[in-house]
């Protein structure tokens, strides 16, 4: 065993991740990390059961994360799973045999303590004295949430996300105007309920933590074109997007292999965000759910 590495694996809707750390005082510093993409959010079917090809994807990558666990020994380990298997009817039969091949209970967290421990992460890894609002959209859920320095004000996680709406919305694989007014009106009905919240409650500055911003952020970066995250931005994309006409031929200098199947569905809820909560300018942020999850790790006795 290790004394000084911390490990935590998240079962994601999009991607499997495990991180390990090496504890630095309150900081830490990334020792080893392994990805895959699951996407568990696509294996659901119409009745909200996981098919067994995509357990089975599921379970071969906890196999290898369970092999890189033999030779990490890390003191002190966190297994959770987020969004497609709060939504799954058989998630037991998927966890039960996730369990068996690491060895280790799963928890399951609910989508406001996914907001929160996202919260979290970010002031773990963020200089931030302002009230706050961070935005995470992940494979099958979005999380909204404010606060200030480690107090979350107010937290909500909302039922769509860039797999989910992959599958409602896109399909057909058509970059069009057609299909992102679709997805973008789908996500603005979803978030209605919540805005008036969020006005009220009030932030001075919005950050993102999740695949879509990093992306975004990518592009932005290798093209120079806005000295900030803002919505002429998404739109820009949006219509980089539009003019490739098709998911399988989708090319943006700037944007990663793996991240292009989710990618437009994941810039459609983001442009709803904007849109809806008035956001004129976003920060990335370096830390989110996994961040969250080490500071608990760090902080549990």
């Amino acid at each position: 065993m290790n004394k000084n590495h911390y490990t935590i694996i998240d079962l994601g809707s999009n991607s499997f991740h495990m991180l390990t750390v090496t504890k630095m005082g309150n900081s830490f510093s990334v020792f080893a990390k392994s990805k895959q993409k699951v996407r568990l959010a696509s294996g659901l079917d119409d009745q909200l059961n996981l098919s067994q090809e995509t357990m089975e994807k599921g379970w071969a990558c906890l196999q290898q994360f369970r092999d890189e666990l033999t030779i990490l020994k890390p003191c002190k380990m966190l297994v959770t799973a987020t969004a497609a298997l709060r939504l799954a009817k058989n998630k037991e039969h998927f966890i039960s045999q996730a369990e068996k091949i690491l060895g280790r209970p799963i928890k399951l967290i609910s989508g406001i303590e996914e907001a929160k421990t996202i919260y979290q992460g970010v002031v773990f890894t963020e200089q931030v004295s302002e009230q706050l609002l961070v935005i995470d959209i992940g494979g099958a859920s979005t999380e909204l949430v404010i606060g200030k320095g480690e107090k979350v004000l107010l937290a909500n996680s909302l039922h769509m996300g860039c797999v989910t709406w992959l599958n409602r919305y896109f399909a057909d694989k058509k970059l069009n105007e057609k299909n992102f007014n679709a997805a973008i009106n789908a996500a603005k009905e979803i978030i209605k309920p919540q805005v008036q919240n969020y006005f009220q409650q009030g932030w001075t500055l919005t950050m993102g933590a999740s695949g879509t911003l990093q992306a975004v952020q990518e592009i932005n970066q290798k093209q120079q074109i806005s000295k900030e995250l803002t919505l002429p931005l998404l739109n820009t994309i949006k219509h980089y997007c539009i003019n490739c006409e098709n998911i399988n031929s989708l090319k943006i200098d700037g944007l990663k292999e793996s991240r292009l199947p989710v990618f437009a569905s994941g810039l459609a809820i983001l442009i709803a965000l904007f849109e809806s909560l008035k956001i004129k300018s976003l920060k990335p942020s370096k830390g989110a759910l996994r961040e969250g999850l080490i500071s608990i790790l760090f902080s549990d006795k």
